[in-house]
């Protein structure tokens, strides 16, 4: 039996944490081998260098690929594309993969994208078909990787009928989940008790989680949008944990405003291991910010989540999302709510996931070693 090797691609710490149980699942099989290359945030000591976590969690790097400019700016993220593409070529050249496996709408899932299609490498794209109206660029990265990739593993039906509307044979589409919620669904993640104490988080105070990024289309107004959560946070009778927002243009903003801060029975992190997080989520009372993870792994802790501005409009979402707008006291009032309202409670306990089909990495990665890799495959044929 031959085996394949799959090049799986991750840039940051929140798209690794969706990724590892798939990379477990291509490495439980004889018939895959796993080339992890890292690239983005994972590579950068501002972002905590999770790349170190991986290496932790028993993934060896084959490779590294440096993109990341010293700016926030629309400009830096535009270069560190250019570098991606180039970069990401040599490294593909040197791995020599079968299939290039990526995940989601950032600029190095592009990059690699990109490069490996045009070496006629089969790209491989989880999480296409999603829409994020309020992330422009996002979703432009997310639908243009679609006509790229030669496989397509979206995580709900929905994502899948848009994937066929741009054109894609529906063959090569697999409703896979989410894979992020494999580890939820398995509870392969911290015990929340151990992990609030740990973090001196107390019984008698609710917990809250928060995680914001920049809108890619306002990254001049990312610091007074972080502000606005901010001075909801310190107004409400709260602990809980605060984590710094991902490299887009922006961030810089976020963080300085973030550090100029003291909040009371916070803490901040600028990293956290994935099964950390998810042990913060199983503990928490209330979630904040406009993290996907709030949209998709939350409903299955029936965690409430109040998602603030307009970064993931649009996406399919389940009953444990109050939506807001970047305004101090609208995000402070919802939080109270999801706190105190017994029906907001109620709701996002009792909610149904729309991405859980269950098993996701398992089934990305049978896909991926039956997969008939031949011509045809990497013949894309518009059926509109």
């Amino acid at each position: 039996m031959s085996t394949r090797t799959v090049a799986v691609v991750t840039g940051t710490r929140a798209e690794y944490g969706l990724l590892a149980t798939v990379m477990d699942s291509i490495e439980a099989r004889d018939d895959l081998a796993l080339e992890v290359v890292a690239t983005g945030t994972h590579l950068s000591p501002q972002h905590g260098h999770t790349v170190d976590e991986i290496e932790a969690d028993g993934f060896e790097v084959a490779h590294r690929v440096n993109l990341l400019l010293d700016s926030d700016s629309r400009t830096a993220m535009a270069k560190s594309l250019g570098i991606g593409v180039s970069s990401f070529a040599d490294g593909f050249d040197l791995l020599d993969p079968d299939i290039v496996l990526v995940l989601g709408d950032r600029y190095e899932a592009f990059a690699a994208g990109v490069a490996a299609a045009h070496m006629n490498i089969p790209v491989a794209h989880i999480h296409g078909g999603d829409v994020m109206q309020g992330a422009v660029i996002d979703d432009s990265i997310r639908h243009a990787l679609t006509k790229f990739a030669h496989l397509h593993f979206p995580a709900s039906e929905l994502s899948a009928d848009r994937i066929e509307q741009l054109g894609e044979e529906p063959w090569r589409i697999t409703v896979a989940g989410a894979p992020g919620l494999d580890a939820v669904l398995a509870e392969k993640y911290r015990d929340p008790g151990t992990v609030a104490e740990q973090h001196d988080l107390t019984d008698d105070v609710p917990l809250g989680l928060v995680v914001q990024h920049p809108l890619t289309t306002q990254p001049k107004e990312a610091g007074r949008q972080m502000r606005k959560t901010l001075d909801a946070l310190a107004d409400v009778d709260l602990q809980g944990v605060l984590v710094y927002p991902n490299a887009d243009a922006g961030s810089k903003r976020m963080i300085e405003e973030i550090e100029s801060t003291t909040l009371d029975r916070f803490r901040v992190f600028k990293n956290l291991p994935r099964d950390e997080f998810l042990g913060l989520m199983a503990a928490a009372d209330v979630m904040a910010g406009n993290s996907s993870s709030g949209i998709i792994e939350a409903p299955s802790f029936g965690l409430p989540v109040v998602d603030i501005g307009p970064r993931q409009e649009g996406r399919e979402r389940a009953d444990n999302v109050v939506s807001v707008p970047h305004e101090t006291d609208e995000i402070r009032e919802a939080i109270e709510r999801c706190l105190t309202d017994r029906d907001t409670i109620e709701r996002a306990a009792s909610c149904e996931n729309p991405y859980d089909y269950g098993g996701a990495g398992d089934r990305i990665a049978r896909r991926l070693a039956e997969v008939d890799l031949s011509y045809d495959l990497l013949r894309k044929r518009a059926v509109f």
